[in-house]
């Protein structure tokens, strides 16, 4: 009976700060991930920018990001948010917004290892997110392309 007690109480020596540890991983419910939904019937690249300032000339493809995600057709993708600690609702005190360039997936990557130029002329952008922590909120952190609003 002294050795069952004896094997109780290690586990719980051990599970407890364990259980402790993920309850407070993340204790402000902030969110680490936004879902991208892809509901077309077309594979998706997607160009996520997020920074202090996004001007009406980031709207292009920029080659020098390396935030590139595929997501196939029916499906979905979870991008996580930039800071170590905290969650989207840290990085949106310092960003005016997210941008989310999603474009042909297919067509992307016949074009990706080509020039700048190459990409932005046969690789067009089928739609432009620009979302504020609000619209995220909203959204319950969920974007889904086609866009359903």
């Amino acid at each position: 009976m002294n050795i069952i007690k004896a094997i109780k109480l290690s586990m719980l020596i051990v599970l407890a700060p364990m259980c402790m540890a993920s309850s407070c991983e993340n204790k402000n419910d902030e969110h680490k991930y936004i879902t991208l939904i892809n509901k077309s019937v077309n594979n998706i690249a997607c160009q996520m920018l997020w920074q202090g300032t996004i001007s009406e000339a980031d709207s292009l493809f920029d080659c020098s990001l390396v935030t590139n995600y595929f997501v196939s057709k029916d499906s979905s993708y979870l991008i996580k948010n930039g800071s170590h600690s905290g969650g989207w609702e840290t990085d949106f005190t310092v960003i005016p917004y997210l941008q989310l360039l999603i474009m042909d997936g297919e067509l992307f990557k016949q074009y990706s290892l080509a020039p700048c130029d190459t990409i932005r002329k046969y690789v067009p952008i089928l739609y432009r997110y620009q979302l504020k922590l609000e619209d995220l909120q909203r959204m319950n952190w969920t974007v889904v392309f086609p866009p359903e609003e």
